[in-house]
């Protein structure tokens, strides 16, 4: 793995939709008992008022509604900013998002206390140490990637939309998910897939090099197995493998690709790694 390629790897994004905005409903309730039971920020009812779970639940709104705008606003608002989403902009915008929403919830916190104890130098240290969270938590997550090897995360991005382009063809829009394999035929490639449990084959006027630099990434299921062929790993199995020659099987067909001694090991490493149905 280099580092630079995972960072434009394509990455799922979470969808807005109603069981989403349910999920983030009951963490804000998460987040209030959470605030009720450990008191984060000095959220102390050190004056004994009536009403201080009232504020603690309107904390609990307002972390939800940050997140909520963060995410759900934003991205509708500034649609050009979050089109090719990958990996290295998610890690940015969750940093972001861990500053944002805890500057959000230290300010609030200080509104309903009238200010009493707001000073900007423990704003800023708070701001500091939520900066220093984000990247914490961000480099952790790149960390499990490189501990657990990223081929195992393939499936991660395979149900996202690549558009593939080429200089002699119109573009066209793939699920990686439904991509069984691609071989290279002169000028074209035809590429197979089975959408919907409906088998197709797309031929498309393009170099194979080219498709491979568009679709071939840490995180795809898509794999150069030979000079004329990209398969999808998660798709095949072992049909022979001598030690003059390998083969791959299509699940469920009788199709067969061959396995040049250059990628060998890296194949039968991965039809390992990916249970086979």
């Amino acid at each position: 793995m280099t580092w630079p390629k995972i960072f434009y790897t394509p990455f799922p994004r979470p969808e807005r939709n109603r069981r989403n905005t349910l999920w983030l409903g009951l963490m804000a309730l998460g987040t209030t008992l959470f605030i009720i039971i450990f008191s984060p920020f000095d959220i102390e009812n050190r004056s004994g008022i009536w009403y201080f779970n009232l504020i603690i639940f309107l904390l609990g709104i307002i972390f939800y509604s940050s997140i909520y705008f963060m995410e759900f606003i934003v991205p509708c608002v500034l649609p050009a900013m979050f089109k090719k989403w990958t990996f290295g902009k998610a890690v940015l915008w969750y940093t972001w998002l861990i500053l944002f929403v805890g500057a959000i919830m230290f300010l609030s916190k200080s509104y309903f206390a009238g200010f009493r104890d707001f000073t900007w130098t423990e704003y800023l240290l708070v701001l500091g140490r939520l900066l220093g969270i984000g990247i914490t938590v961000s480099f952790f997550v790149l960390g499990i990637f490189s501990y657990f090897n990223q081929k195992k995360f393939a499936l991660l991005s395979s149900k996202e939309i690549y558009t593939i382009t080429s200089p002699d063809a119109k573009s066209i829009s793939l699920n990686l998910n439904d991509v069984l394999y691609m071989v290279s035929d002169d000028n074209y490639v035809d590429i197979h897939i089975n959408q919907g449990g409906t088998r197709q084959k797309i031929v498309f006027r393009s170099s194979l090099k080219n498709i491979e630099d568009q679709v071939v990434n840490p995180l795809s299921p898509i794999y150069r197995c030979h000079r004329s062929h990209l398969i999808n790993i998660t798709s095949f199995k072992l049909k022979y493998n001598t030690s003059r020659k390998t083969t791959i099987q299509l699940l469920n067909y009788n199709d067969e690709v061959p396995v040049s001694k250059k990628y060998v090991e890296q194949i039968l490493d991965l039809l390992q790694i990916h249970p086979k149905k």
